[in-house]
């Protein structure tokens, strides 16, 4: 029997609860809302974002190869959590906790940007 493709907040939600923590290509793009939500150690691949992860916990979570554009990660924990070779273009990110994480080889509006960047522009931008 094949797996139930994820198509809902609430199925990824069941999903994670029962014990998955890799997911490829998923498809959120109607602003979906994670927030709150704990998806701590998960594993995003080749996924389509453009959600709200504020107030998320995304603790050792890795995002590669996925597009986040227009995704909100303020006040989210990302502490351990990487984020690479994704789109990241109109994130948010104000607030976030961002202790040991990896940000490397995103696309920014037409730039490739690294850990610097994002300190530099995200994090530490008035």
């Amino acid at each position: 029997m094949a797996a139930l493709k994820i198509k809902t907040v609430e199925q990824l939600i069941e999903a994670y609860k029962s014990g998955q923590r890799i997911f490829i290509e998923l498809e959120f793009e109607d602003n979906e809302s994670f927030h709150g939500k704990n998806l701590s150690g998960s594993t995003f691949k080749n996924c389509w974002f453009i959600a709200d992860f504020t107030s998320s916990n995304l603790e050792d979570c890795i995002f590669i190869d996925s597009n986040l554009k227009t995704s909100d990660f303020r006040n989210s924990n990302l502490r351990g959590a990487t984020i690479k070779n994704c789109s990241v273009e109109s994130t948010s990110w104000k607030g976030a906790i961002v202790d040991d994480f990896c940000f490397e080889n995103n696309f920014h509006y037409g730039a490739i940007i690294g850990q610097i960047d994002f300190m530099n522009h995200f994090i530490n931008y008035d």
